[in-house]
């Protein structure tokens, strides 16, 4: 009799620990792993990337907890971040960064997270990328950006890049300042704030052509009349050229 209830107490031992086993360990990658199997929840960066889309974060921490690559990119290139970015999602992206992804790579069409935002007018993820560049000591590296805010006018996010300390006066590959790009798309606001923090009014492009020759070239009264009041004059070639 005795025998029996040994036999039956350890069978019931035996089933309570193997209970036990098929039990997620959150610190054990491994078990997660097992666990995400079971769930039939595949460990790639296409499903991870999805729950940006689905605010999940309860099962993109469960990939982090299984030791996930925040960094790694979907089929088509694109990072959790850039997803993130692209979709305006300013709590994913804080999600995100605070799980240690970083913000220095690109999308898959090869524009910085910053430069995304900018052009998908997400002010307030703008923001936060340009305070994150800005403590990073990475602020110096947003030219482009600022460029790019510069030729689509959005006086704002030029603000906000000026005062986080962005260049304001670096020539581009297309040879143009920022200012040249403002004034070409007759941006008034985004030049006038240029011209508030100093850059050089009568600087020239690479075709030798000035500021004031560009606004006059496209007939922005507006602007011309602005340029003129804060210094800004017409070169002798767009002069000889266009006499007027």
């Amino acid at each position: 009799m005795n025998k029996k209830f040994f036999v039956l107490g350890a069978c019931a031992l035996s089933l309570m620990f193997s209970a036990c086993s098929d039990e997620m360990d959150p610190n054990d990658p491994a078990s997660v792993r097992k666990y995400l199997t079971k769930q039939s929840i595949p460990f790639t960066p296409n499903k991870f990337i999805s729950y940006i889309g689905q605010n999940d974060t309860a099962k993109m921490t469960l990939f982090l907890q299984a030791a996930y690559d925040i960094n790694s990119t979907d089929d088509n290139g694109n990072s959790a971040v850039a997803i993130a970015v692209n979709k305006g999602k300013l709590d994913m992206l804080q999600y995100l960064v605070s799980h240690g992804a970083k913000l220095d790579g690109t999308n898959s069409a090869g524009k910085t997270y910053l430069e995304d935002a900018i052009e998908n007018k997400h002010k307030d993820v703008a923001q936060f990328l340009i305070t994150k560049l800005q403590e990073s000591g990475e602020i110096q590296s947003t030219a482009p950006a600022v460029a790019l805010t510069a030729k689509t006018g959005d006086a704002e996010i030029l603000k906000m890049l000026g005062d986080a300390g962005a260049p304001l006066e670096t020539r581009g590959a297309d040879s143009y300042f920022p200012i040249h790009l403002a004034v070409k798309g007759g941006n008034y606001d985004a030049m006038v704030y240029l011209i508030s923090k100093g850059v050089d009014v009568n600087a020239k492009c690479g075709q030798g052509y000035s500021v004031l020759d560009w606004a006059k070239n496209e007939g922005y009264t507006r602007l011309i009349a602005y340029l003129k009041k804060n210094g800004a004059k017409n070169t002798p070639k767009y002069m000889k050229e266009f006499g007027k």
